[in-house]
């Protein structure tokens, strides 16, 4: 866990049972300048309130360097649901980079010094199933490959819109060569 070069958390692993704390307690032996990624990733089921997610959320985003959801989900961690209101409120929290993923309309990335707007990838959707996976996925190509910001969310939102054309998630994950054509029909 500490030298892992990405720890990623999703929230729904910190609703339940003894994993919430078996989480938090991986995300605290890591290091500031480590890639530990919160996905705010809510899935009201799993939660008695929405209270109790919030209260998760911000001990967990306290011990994230990177912090990636929608609107939906920046309302229930953060009380908040404008992108950019909700990228302030993760930065101020601490947060290194802040990603609030906007479907249709992109997404937005933010650090302490620089705020970038991608573009969406048009599509038909066929199936929002997996759509999130690639994202991330793509997202920590990006953070590993230590891409600027503007060309992580590109790669990020092409690899989920590419997934939510298909049915099958799982055998719909992109390799790098199919993202990358995907951008270029899309500029």
């Amino acid at each position: 866990i500490t030298t892992a070069k990405i720890l990623w958390i999703s929230q729904g692993s910190l609703s339940q049972g003894s994993t919430p704390e078996a989480c938090l307690t991986w995300m605290g032996l890591r290091t500031r300048d480590q890639h530990t990624i919160l996905d705010l990733d809510y899935r009201p089921s799993l939660w008695a309130s929405v209270d109790d997610a919030r209260s998760m959320a911000t001990r967990a985003i306290a011990l994230a360097t990177v912090v990636v959801g929608n609107s939906e989900e920046c309302e229930v961690a953060l009380g908040v649901s404008d992108p950019d209101t909700a990228a302030d409120a993760l930065l101020d929290a601490g947060v290194a980079l802040a990603i609030i993923k906007l479907g249709a309309q992109g997404a937005l990335l933010a650090t302490s010094t620089e705020r970038v707007r991608v573009a969406p990838t048009p599509i038909e959707v066929v199936c929002g199933l997996g759509a999130g996976d690639a994202f991330g996925g793509a997202l920590c190509h990006g953070l590993l490959e230590g891409l600027s910001l503007e060309d992580s969310g590109a790669l990020a939102n092409a690899a989920g819109a590419l997934v939510a054309t298909q049915l099958t998630c799982a055998d719909a994950m992109p390799s790098l060569a199919e993202l990358h054509r995907v951008m270029e029909d899309a500029a």
